[in-house]
């Protein structure tokens, strides 16, 4: 996520634009302005897990010196049944809980006190949706396999926003696109859905999937706040706005208590 976010930095448009001006013989002078730093948050808590948070922060354009984690900040996860836990930074610079895991159902308060400031997101837990099956699928004309998940869709209201993730071979390619889903778009309940993700790099001589790599596919059933972070965070590829933040007092990022599942599988496919 924090690779997506850096797409989306003002100071990284601005940077952008500048190189993408035509050449012209006549010099022309831009005064570049700095940019104030944002702080950016990741946090997640997924079924069975231990809840994490990630707190970094935007950097200037001037500065190319990565993306630090930040430490300092108060991290804490509180749950509505009672139960919170203040988490603890770790070697990897992520704030990770010892006892607090995700359970489905349950609402998740995430607060982040960094600098005299708090930041705070409230996310619900979905039920969780098993994947049934994956399958790979090259269509000639278009000359780039799609990968299809298929699972059902429950009825009602409880499972209505999806995202999924793609891991090549354990990594995942940060120049693939961000796979998100609303089913309100679609009819309610279906037993056999297939959901088809288009696989492109922005490299267009470079295939993202070969023949015999390993990918694993994660299903995730996420709320309504967390969907619209993502599909805004697609819309805005290439324009000068920020995704939508679920998180308060004008940070960037996201917080997720999502479910998940997964399924791994060897990519072929007929020619």
């Amino acid at each position: 996520m924090n690779t997506l976010i850096k797409r989306h930095r003002i100071s990284f448009l601005l940077m952008l634009f500048i190189i993408s001006l035509p050449s012209c013989e006549k010099e022309i002078d831009v005064e570049l302005r700095s940019v104030p730093p944002q702080l950016v948050i990741e946090g997640i808590v997924k079924q069975d897990q231990l809840a994490t948070v990630r707190v970094t922060q935007t950097l200037d354009f001037s500065n190319n010196n990565g993306y630090p984690n930040l430490s300092g900040a108060i991290v804490t996860i509180s749950d509505d049944q009672g139960n919170s836990e203040i988490l603890r930074q770790g070697s990897n610079g992520w704030y990770t809980a010892e006892n607090l895991r995700g359970v489905i159902g349950r609402t998740y308060t995430m607060s982040v006190v960094y600098e005299g400031k708090e930041y705070t997101s409230v996310s619900q837990m979905p039920p969780r949706v098993p994947l049934d099956s994956v399958t790979i699928k090259k269509i000639k004309a278009i000359d780039n396999p799609f990968v299809n998940l298929h699972f059902a869709i429950p009825s009602g209201d409880a499972n209505q926003y999806y995202r999924a993730l793609l891991f090549i071979n354990g990594k995942q390619n940060p120049d693939l696109a961000e796979y998100v889903m609303s089913a309100d778009m679609i009819n309610d309940g279906l037993p056999d859905f297939q959901w088809s993700l288009m696989v492109f790099a922005n490299d267009a001589d470079i295939d993202p999937i070969k023949k015999g790599d390993e990918l694993t596919l994660e299903l995730q059933c996420i709320d309504k706040g967390t969907h619209k972070f993502f599909d805004s965070l697609v819309n805005a590829v290439g324009t000068p706005t920020n995704p939508i933040s679920n998180i308060s007092n004008g940070a960037l990022g996201y917080f997720s208590a999502c479910t998940t599942d997964q399924k791994i599988i060897i990519a072929d496919w007929k020619d």
